[in-house]
Parts: structure tokens; C-alpha cells; sequence
């Protein structure tokens, strides 16, 4: 093996029953039996636990097979289940000794860990070919371009995709990764240009040069990395120095052919500084890269000593400085790479009968809008009925007026309905600890606003310190303000919900307490309220008082019987929202026109099923009109009893005494605490649902914060750096004074394992109810 070169390791994950998991995902997500798909089950974990049993010892030609296999079968599973839908464990193995595990619910980042794998068998079949033939140097330098290609790969699809990756995938790591392969690619064919005797020694030194600049990029990206071992960067840095020392070692020799003595002596110069460099980085670095360093070494000093002298003595040139020497330019003879399965993949097919899960959340998705779509034009109309009768009888003290002169001592059927209708609902008991759950969550959502308010003013700080350290002509991006409107807008959006929603908590906790008296009688029982109600002195009735009671009592009745027939019919409708389920038919469209379903980049168009969601909301065009009769025999019937209502006033007057007058203010009031019970529990409902919603949108804000706090301070990095590099530009190239390290990395001996924990993010998702911004 070459041992004066690197390799990636390979990164470690225990093998997971992949079968089994996604077995279990289709029993749970999926309207079909796992058991047709045994076969690719089966297939699928074989694979995986394979992969994981991949060493440097055992990998060949077919472990290349076998990475490109899985990959590719991971591209028609993305297409088929959810990308978190299964949990994956990997070790980083970059530092010293793996550290983890990650772990991730995502295929997409799975797949990375497929390419990273393959970029390090790449780099490790490179390092395993003969230096010594030219088949084996073109197959090292295929690999290394192979590994490149694959790197380069992972930092591309990150960056496009905006993918949360684990902290040893971020952006510096994998472009050191791939810098490193390049250059080694980039000596091979150095070397291979060393065995031609024909080959001009201009050539060789522009070969050598653009080696040094492949592993000075690397260099760049390994020090502002946090998993880049010392060893490596110092192996970097003296692989950087050597090749820059060999191209002006090369140089000069052109120089001499061209007589050109001062020149030689000057790159010659350039050349044993450039080793003088290499060696003061040669601490943890391979004995065999430090054998190749002592060699050239010698021969540059050698031979700058008899150049020196021969100019001196015979020559008498003028030694320019090296920066009046005329710049080499490199010859890149190499680039990223990737297999012609990996750079134009056509995916496997695997679990070919088994529904994409886009089309699952269609269904989802119509089965959510059909029931929204009941719910405001169906329930919620029927329930703003109700509760406009309740009103409408409650404005007119119905049935309270006529219950007292009716029943004088026992209590009316509609008070021992709703005494009831409260015990079975809860009482009082429901109500207070439903407050006291909102209270819970309204404590939760306002951590979470502070929390989001925290993460913005930090990284307000954050970016005021900076300007202010580097100064405001420098700082040349976005102030916070700026850079996160759209949060700050989302955050002062959830403010406003909040303060609008404990305003309201307030006022619902201030009804309840002005009826709780009358809800404890209610929840007393029978006995409780016999004893509350006060009796009243019997009347004789006229016969025309009798009729006009008997026929407002058949209307109060008839809101009743309404008010029953509503609910059994919700009921109904309940059932058969529940029954006939939509899956089914966006299954027969997305069947029938599956041709039609993907558009240019293969993505299915969820518009296609519009027409499936719109025919099937013609079940419920029925239940539509039904609310509309309901609205017009609602209306008749107020009127009518508006009419009984006016004429039994009239007559009521001139029949009325001091008991019926009390036992009807006291009935009326348990009318009217009934009402405002049903509304205090409505209102419950919609607060504990609101809370509900807003933490779950406030947490997809807070990550979002937390996201934008974090690729801030990565931007201010990579701004600092290149602060750093123009200051040492204009100071007259200390870059190769110090070897290319940044300021973080000048004291190896104190470095370790940096690492860094990166946030994940979250979708803000603005279709909900609840919209901050």
C-alpha cells in the first residue's frame, strides 16, 4: 500500500433490520399488505447489513457493486415511503476513533452516508494500486478522481437540497475531502510524468504546482473544519510545500537551459524555503512522506549551492525576488468524477406495486379539506342554529314563563334535561380542569415565544459584536433585521395570537365563575334543584290563555324534537364522512392516469386529483341542502313562536302573581346558565385546540429560529476568514509564512476532535390555521 498518501476511512453503522422497519411502516402508513413484498424486504436488508459489514480489510471491485446497489434502490424507496420514516445510526470515523453514533430519520441523509462510503472505498482502492506500473497509476488516479467526484457530490446535494446534515457532512470537511483526493489523483499523474524521460521539465513543474494548489485548497477547507485530525493537516501542508518546492525546483532548471542564471537562482530560492516550510510541519507526519521531503530537500540545497556560486563567480546575473519571478502556471490534468451509475442514476425497482407515499398524503390531505369542508359548511352552520334558537327562546323567557304557570311545583322536563345533559358532559369538574390545561399550554406557548425571541436578540448581538470588532466596511452583509424579516414578522404575528388568546382566556374564565352557583345546583341532581326552584300558587286559566299556552308549548316542543333530528343527522354525517373513505378513488385515478402523473423532473402533480376531491364532496351536496331547510323552517318557526310569544304576553299580564313571577326568574336563570355552559364548553374546546396548534407552529418558528442563528454564525465565520485572508493578502502573502493555517490552527499540539452540534430544521408549514406571517 502507498503510504506516503491518505485514505478516508470508512464511516461505521450496526446493521438495523431494514426489512422489519419498513415492514412496520407499510402495516401503519399504508392501505396494503406488507406480505407482497417480501421479497424486496428481504432484499433490502440483506443489502444494508452487508454495507455495514464493510471494512478496509475486506473491500474490492465488488464492494463498489454493492454501495452503488443500495444507493440506487435508496432513490426508488425516497419515491415510496417518507424520508423519515426509518432511523439510521452512523459513526464518524474522520477524528481519532469513531465518535457518535448520528442519528437521523432520513433516507435522504442515508443515501450521503452511501456516497461518503463509496468516496472512501474510492480513495482506499486508489491507495491499494501499484505506484510502480503505469496500469496501476491510471487506476489510482481513476479512484481518486472517483473519490473526488463523490465528495463533491455530497457537498453539491447538501447545498442544493438545504439539507440538515450531521456535523462531520458540513460544507469545509467534505471540500477538504474532496481537494485531498484531487491532489493525490493530481500526483499520480505527476509521478507518471517523472517515468518519461521525453517529457519537458516546464511540464513537470506545472504539474507539481497545480498539485500544491490542490492540496493548498484542501489545506483551506481542513483547518476551517472541525473534523480534520492534526495529523492530516499537517500531512497536507507538507504534501502542499513539497510539490510547490518541486515546481520551482523544475522551473529553474528551465531556467538554466535558457541561460537564465538569475531566475534559477531565484526559483531555486523559493524552492528551499518552500522545504524549510514542509519541515516545520513534520510532526505526526508518515516516515515515508518525510523520506520523499529529506530527498528533495537535499537535492534543491545542493543544488542552490553550486548555482549561487556559478553565479557569483562566472555568471554575475541579477537575482530577482520571488515575487518578480514570472508565476507557474499549473496544469490540472484531473477532476471530480463519478461512475456512470452515480452521475446519471436510474433507480431500481423495488417494491414496484407499492403505493407512492405522496399519494397516502393526498388522501391525507382531501380527507383534512372534506373534514374542514363539512365542519364550516355543515356543522358549524347547524351549531349557529342551535345556538341562535337557544338565544331566541332564552331573549323571551322560554319555556320558563309558561313552565311556571304549567307546572307550579314540579320541575319542568327541559331543567331535568339539562341537569342531565351537564352531569354527563362533566359539570364543573370538566370545565376547571380544561382551564387548568390551558393555563398549562398557555405557560408553554409563551416559553416559546420567549424562546423565539431569545434565538433573534442573540444573534442580533452576535452580528452587532462583529460589525462592530471588524468594522462596517468590512461587515458588508444584511443587519439582523434585515436578514431575518420574515421571522421577525412570524414571531410579532405569534405575539399578537398570543396576547389575543389570553385576553380570551380571561373572559371564558370570568363566565364560568359568574355561573358556577347555578352549575353546582345543576350538578346536584334532582333533589338540589327541587329544593332551589321555588313553587308557585296554581292559576285557574281561561280557555283562550289555555289554547295560547298549549300551542307555544307544541312550538317550544318543535325546537326540541329539531334540535334532536340535527343531532342524530351530524351523527349520520359523522358516520358517513368516516365510511366512505377517498383513498380509494385518488388510487383509481392515480392507476388509470399514471402516464400523466409526473412531470419533466418525475414528480408527481397532486393538481391531477383535484377533479377526484371535487366529485367526491358531491356526497355531502344533500347534507347541504338539508342545512338550508333547516335555516328556512328555523326562520318559520321563530316567527311562529314570536306570534304564541306576543299573544300570551298580552294575556299573561292579567293572570300573573307575585310566586309565578319569582319561580319564572329562577327558571329562566338555570335557562340561562345552561346556554352559557354549552358556550363556556365550546370555548374550551377552541382554546385547548388553539394552544394546541400554536405550539406546534411555534415550534417549527423556534427551529426556524434556531436554523437561521445557526447559518448566521456560519456565514460570520466564513466572513471573519475571508476578512483574515484579504488582511493577510495585503501584509505581502504571510499565507506561506504560516504554512496556510488559519489563526485557530497554529498550535497543534493543543488540537484535538473540534466538534460542532449543528440544529436541525424544520418546515414551517403555512397552510395551517394558525399562520404567523
Amino acid at each position: 500500500m502507498n503510504s506516503n498518501l491518505l485514505s478516508v476511512p470508512l464511516r461505521q453503522s450496526r446493521p438495523i433490520d431494514l426489512g422489519e422497519e419498513l415492514r412496520a411502516v407499510i402495516k401503519r402508513d399504508y392501505f396494503q399488505t406488507a406480505s407482497s413484498f417480501e421479497a424486496d424486504l428481504t432484499l433490502i436488508q440483506e443489502l444494508r447489513n452487508n454495507i455495514t459489514k464493510l471494512t478496509e480489510q475486506t473491500i474490492d471491485q465488488n464492494s463498489i457493486k454493492l454501495l452503488i446497489d443500495y444507493y440506487k434502490y435508496l432513490t426508488g424507496i425516497k419515491k415510496k415511503f417518507p424520508d423519515d420514516c426509518i432511523e439510521f445510526a452512523w459513526y464518524s470515523t474522520l477524528t481519532y476513533g469513531p465518535s457518535g453514533p448520528t442519528k437521523t430519520r432520513s433516507l435522504r441523509i442515508e443515501q450521503l452516508n452511501i456516497l461518503y462510503q463509496l468516496g472512501s472505498l474510492y480513495s482506499q482502492l486508489g491507495m491499494k494500486e501499484s505506484r510502480y506500473t503505469d496500469d496501476g497509476l491510471k487506476k489510482a488516479c481513476s479512484f481518486f478522481q472517483m473519490a473526488s467526484g463523490s465528495f463533491n457530490l455530497m457537498a453539491t446535494t447538501i447545498a442544493t437540497e438545504n439539507i440538515v446534515v450531521p456535523p462531520d457532512f458540513q460544507k469545509d470537511t467534505l471540500m477538504c475531502l474532496k481537494y485531498l483526493n484531487l491532489a493525490q489523483s493530481q500526483e499520480t499523474i505527476w509521478q507518471k510524468a517523472l517515468s518519461n524521460t521525453a517529457m519537458k521539465d516546464s511540464v513537470i513543474g506545472r504539474l507539481s504546482f497545480q498539485t500544491s494548489e490542490y492540496y493548498s485548497q484542501a489545506l483551506v477547507h481542513g483547518n476551517n473544519s472541525d473534523f480534520i485530525k492534526l495529523e492530516w493537516i499537517n500531512h497536507i501542508s507538507v504534501k502542499k510545500f513539497h510539490f510547490k518546492a518541486a515546481a520551482h525546483f523544475r522551473m529553474s532548471i528551465v531556467n538554466q537551459d535558457a541561460f537564465q542564471y538569475g531566475e534559477q537562482v531565484a526559483h531555486l530560492r523559493v524552492a528551499a524555503e518552500s522545504c524549510d516550510l514542509a519541515a516545520k510541519r513534520k510532526k505526526y507526519v508518515n516516515p515515508f512522506v518525510l523520506e520523499d521531503l529529506t530527498g528533495l530537500t537535499n537535492t534543491i540545497k545542493d543544488t542552490l549551492r553550486v548555482a549561487e556560486k556559478d553565479n557569483d563567480l562566472v555568471y554575475l546575473k541579477i537575482v530577482p525576488s520571488a515575487q518578480d519571478l514570472k508565476p507557474i502556471v499549473g496544469a490540472s490534468m484531473v477532476s471530480p468524477s463519478l461512475p456512470d451509475e452515480i452521475k446519471d442514476p436510474v433507480e431500481y425497482q423495488i417494491f414496484k406495486e407499492l403505493l407512492p407515499f405522496i399519494i397516502i398524503q393526498v388522501a391525507q390531505a382531501f380527507r383534512e379539506r372534506q373534514d374542514n369542508f363539512v365542519r364550516e359548511r355543515v356543522v358549524a352552520p347547524i351549531e349557529s342554529l342551535n345556538n341562535i334558537i337557544t338565544k331566541f327562546l332564552s331573549d323571551r323567557n322560554l319555556p320558563a314563563s309558561i313552565d311556571s304557570i304549567q307546572q307550579p311545583e314540579n320541575l319542568p322536563d327541559s331543567i331535568v334535561q339539562h341537569s342531565q345533559e351537564i352531569t354527563s358532559l362533566g359539570g364543573t369538574r370538566v370545565i376547571e380542569d380544561t382551564l387548568q390545561e390551558i393555563k398549562k399550554l398557555s405557560l408553554q406557548g409563551k416559553k416559546l415565544l420567549q424562546e423565539c425571541y431569545s434565538r433573534m436578540d442573540l444573534e442580533k448581538e452576535e452580528d452587532e459584536m462583529l460589525r462592530q470588532r471588524q468594522g462596517s466596511q468590512n461587515w458588508n452583509r444584511p443587519v439582523s433585521e434585515d436578514a431575518g424579516k420574515h421571522l421577525y414578522q412570524k414571531i410579532h404575528k405569534m405575539d399578537e395570537y398570543f396576547n389575543q388568546a389570553s385576553a380570551g382566556d380571561e373572559h371564558v374564565a370570568g363566565n364560568y365563575m359568574e355561573i358556577k352557583p347555578h352549575l353546582e345546583l345543576y350538578c346536584g341532581g334532582y333533589k338540589s334543584l327541587i329544593n332551589y326552584v321555588p313553587n308557585s300558587t296554581y292559576v285557574s286559566l281561561n280557555q283562550s290563555m289555555s289554547n295560547i299556552i298549549s300551542d307555544l308549548r307544541g312550538a317550544v316542543n318543535e325546537v326540541n324534537k329539531s334540535e334532536e333530528k340535527r343531532k342524530q343527522f351530524l351523527h349520520e354525517l359523522e358516520i358517513k364522512a368516516r365510511d366512505n373513505n377517498i383513498l380509494p378513488k385518488v388510487i383509481e385515478q392515480f392507476k388509470s392516469k399514471q402516464d400523466q402523473m409526473y412531470d419533466e423532473n418525475g414528480v408527481i402533480q397532486e393538481r391531477i386529483f383535484e377533479t377526484v376531491y371535487e366529485q367526491h364532496l358531491k356526497l355531502f351536496q344533500q347534507a347541504l341542502e338539508y342545512v338550508e331547510q333547516l335555516k328556512q323552517h328555523q326562520v318559520t318557526l321563530e316567527q311562529e313562536i314570536e306570534t304564541l310569544n306576543q299573544r300570551f304576553i298580552s294575556e299573561y299580564e292579567n293572570t300573573t302573581n307575585e310566586s309565578q313571577l319569582k319561580r319564572q326568574e329562577v327558571l329562566q336563570a338555570l335557562e340561562t346558565v345552561y346556554s352559557k355552559y354549552l358556550e363556556v364548553i365550546s370555548n374550551l374546546k377552541e382554546g385547548s385546540q388553539f394552544y394546541s396548534d400554536y405550539i406546534e407552529k411555534g415550534n417549527c418558528v423556534l427551529k426556524e429560529c434556531e436554523d437561521f442563528l445557526y447559518h448566521r454564525r456560519l456565514e460570520g465565520r466564513d466572513l471573519e476568514l475571508d476578512i483574515a485572508s484579504k488582511l493577510r493578502g495585503e501584509e505581502g502573502g504571510r499565507d506561506d509564512d504560516d504554512g496556510g493555517h488559519s489563526p485557530k490552527s497554529t498550535n497543534y499540539e493543543d488540537q484535538g476532535s473540534r466538534i460542532v452540534s449543528p440544529t436541525k430544521s424544520r418546515v414551517w408549514d403555512p397552510s395551517q390555521a394558525i399562520k404567523f406571517g
